[in-house]
């Protein structure tokens, strides 16, 4: 009897060590499994926290085509779509992040410059763009405002919550390993216990439960050489980009923080390159993306071709890459990486054929030589891509390295930018008239109608001042509303007091001209002013409009003599509109150069002017001659046949009160006086 319990006990003790040790094994497959699904669900957190940058970008290039009326309809729904998928990621984010303590950190929840605030004012603006008609300041405001979000601080909140959620996904997943460790230890600390304490009797039962650990602990060992080739595929996905295979924008930046803080070797310098590539919108636009991503390809195995195995190259955007080569130190080093960026700028824009189809792009390149190895990462990149600005801006597909005051220069412009919004927000432009009159007899004909700005500290400024930045930033056409309204006022004002004024003259930028509200706007002006299309002639610069039938400026200037306008070329003689086009428009006049005025002394330019007058009288054109200055101008113009004069000659631009005392002063001569 107490054999048999000595052998109920010893198997008793047998069944509870077995019972404790498949506890233990269960528990450990437990939480094995609970570390493959909190891995793969902290893979795809990052994952989405990643793709939530490239959105951002995606959604503030969308944002730019809501400022054409043409594009708009073709961009806004996918614009919707990505800002929906944006705020849905956000939202599945936001509610992971209370499991990620640095990332939650980084939401901020209540704070103002939280990331949860910043993607919620994003997503405000976006929809307040699309909500706003396209072309209105207030419209083109919200979309710089996107872009500046989209290019700083929002990206850089998007960049620390991938930083912070990769990180506290190590620490978790670091966890549950060393616990998987410890249920492991645990289970052959039992078998050896039992080996230990059960003898003989159960020697079968724990052989047979050591050889069930042992597959076991196989099959974990297994399971943790998946779960590392996982976490090393989660690894390259984080640092490289999915399409070309290229550094991303994070590896770029650890690499280049540590090849400074190592410093280059001896004999050789650093040089940081941003490349842009020419044309590829294009490729997208009539290709389609597939093509548009072959050639991205294309180009990425093209620049690491150019490059030795220890340089990096990333991709950083849709259509940009940065390069970090090492560069022989010495005199020629600036020369010799203005060499390797030409090189690869021409092997770059040789044809590529994707799928049949011979795709053109082209490469602009702005690079920085590292002077000292205590330079900054981030400085170093925008000094590259202050450099790639510039040679975007000299005409593209060339390279250019940064200089120390191109960023002075690059200050000044964002400084003006900002002083030409809050101009227009203050309506400081304001219209100066400068007149016309007839070459026959001296009668007034009209004025034109100038812009200039009234700022508060410099004084009335020239066009020249701020004109081609406006038109690169698409105020112009604000700025252009503001004159011409002003100069409607003052044609009412003028004929309300009883001056004789025919016409008003007002200059039509190419950005107004392809506004699809331009006409329509224009005749509520004139109507509310109690003005007609008679009353107006609409100048245009010769070199505004291409001769392509499918352009929107095209069709507007037809609307606009279809609506009664009076339109005229302006400067025509020195750009290069062609014959054709002055076939396929209904023109009033064309005004020739300040430029042919000046030379008239010079026998060809008096035979050029001769020719456009001849040319403008065989079509019924009136011909103005601006930039009249002396009598003989005045002399040789009139006897060529031109019609109508203006010049600093017969007034300089002025404001609308002296434009008053000017007309006094001029009625009480003779009209045939002038000249």
């Amino acid at each position: 009897m107490r054999k048999w319990g000595g052998a109920q006990w010893l198997w008793t003790r047998y069944v509870m060590a077995l019972a404790f040790l498949v506890v233990l094994l269960v528990g450990g497959h437990l939480l094995h499994l609970q570390v493959l699904g909190e891995g793969a669900k902290d893979a795809e957190t990052v994952d989405i926290s990643g793709r939530q940058r490239m959105l951002s970008q995606r959604i503030a290039g969308l944002a730019q085509h809501l400022k054409d009326p043409v594009e708009r309809s073709s961009y806004e729904a996918s614009l919707l779509d990505a800002l929906e998928v944006f705020e849905n990621s956000h939202a599945l984010l936001l509610e992971r992040s209370v499991d990620f303590p640095s990332a939650h950190k980084v939401y901020a929840l209540g704070s103002e410059y939280g990331l949860d605030a910043q993607v919620q004012a994003f997503a405000d603006d976006v929809r307040a763009a699309v909500a706003i008609a396209a072309g209105e300041p207030e419209q083109i405001k919200l979309i710089r405002k996107i872009e500046m979000a989209a290019l700083a601080p929002l990206l850089l909140e998007l960049d620390n919550a991938v930083k912070a959620f990769a990180s506290d996904a190590e620490l978790r997943l670091a966890g549950l390993e060393r616990l998987q460790k410890v249920a492991l230890f645990l289970a052959l600390g039992l078998l050896a216990l039992e080996g230990l304490f059960i003898f003989w009797p159960a020697h079968r039962s724990v052989m047979s439960a050591l050889r069930a650990a042992e597959g076991r602990s196989k099959q974990l060992e297994q399971r943790n050489n998946e779960l590392g080739q996982m976490t090393l595929q989660l690894e390259h996905s984080a640092h490289h980009d999915q399409l070309t295979g290229l550094a991303n924008r994070k590896k770029l930046h650890a690499d280049l923080k540590a090849r400074l803080k190592t410093g280059a070797k001896r004999e050789q310098r650093l040089c940081v390159m941003h490349v842009d590539l020419d044309r590829f919108k294009e490729i997208n636009d009539t290709l389609g993306h597939p093509v548009g991503d072959a050639v991205l390809r294309r180009a990425a195995e093209i620049m690491k071709s150019r490059f030795r195995k220890g340089d990096l190259v990333a991709r950083v955007g849709g259509d940009e890459f940065v390069i970090v080569a090492n560069i022989s130190d010495g005199a020629s080093t600036k020369e010799e990486a203005r060499s390797i960026a030409e090189r690869m700028i021409a092997r770059i824009r040789e044809p590529m054929i994707i799928d049949g189809n011979k795709c053109m792009v082209g490469a602009s390149v702005g690079y920085v030589i590292v002077e000292d190895d205590s330079g900054d990462c981030d400085r170093l990149i925008a000094d590259a891509d202050i450099a790639l600005y510039e040679a975007k801006r000299a005409g593209r597909g060339i390279a250019v390295a940064f200089g120390p005051n191109m960023r002075s220069e690059i200050e000044k412009r964002y400084a003006l930018i900002r002083d030409l919004e809050r101009a227009i927000d203050n309506n400081e432009f304001v219209p100066f008239l400068q007149p016309k009159v007839a070459f026959s007899d001296g009668r007034v004909q009209g004025f034109e109608v100038l812009s200039r700005w009234n700022h508060p500290q410099r004084g009335v400024l020239l066009p020249g001042d701020f004109i081609d930045l406006a038109e690169e930033t698409g105020l112009i056409t604000a700025i252009d509303q503001q004159a011409v309204l002003g100069g409607l006022d003052a044609l009412v004002e003028l004929r309300s007091q009883g001056y004789d004024v025919p016409t008003l003259a007002v200059n039509a930028s190419a950005s107004s001209l392809r506004s699809g509200d331009y006409v329509s706007d224009f005749n509520m002006a004139l109507a509310m002013r109690g003005l007609t299309p008679e009353d107006i002639r609409i100048e245009f610069v010769e070199n505004t409009v291409i001769a392509d039938d499918s352009d929107k400026a095209l069709e507007v200037l037809r609307e606009l003599t279809a609506a009664g306008f009076k339109i005229d070329i302006d400067d025509f003689g020195t750009g290069y509109a062609s014959l054709s086009m002055l076939s396929r428009l209904h023109l009033s006049g064309l005004k020739i150069d300040r430029e042919l005025v000046n030379d008239l002394d010079q026998h060809k330019s008096m035979q050029v002017v001769e020719a456009i007058v001849g040319l403008a009288k065989g079509m019924e054109l009136e011909v103005i001659a601006e930039g009249v200055e002396t009598p003989t101008q005045f002399a040789k113009l009139k006897a060529a046949g031109c019609d109508t004069a203006q010049g600093f000659g017969i007034g300089e631009p002025i404001s609308v009160a002296d434009t008053i005392s000017w007309l006094d002063a001029y009625s009480a001569q003779p009209y045939g006086a002038v000249g």
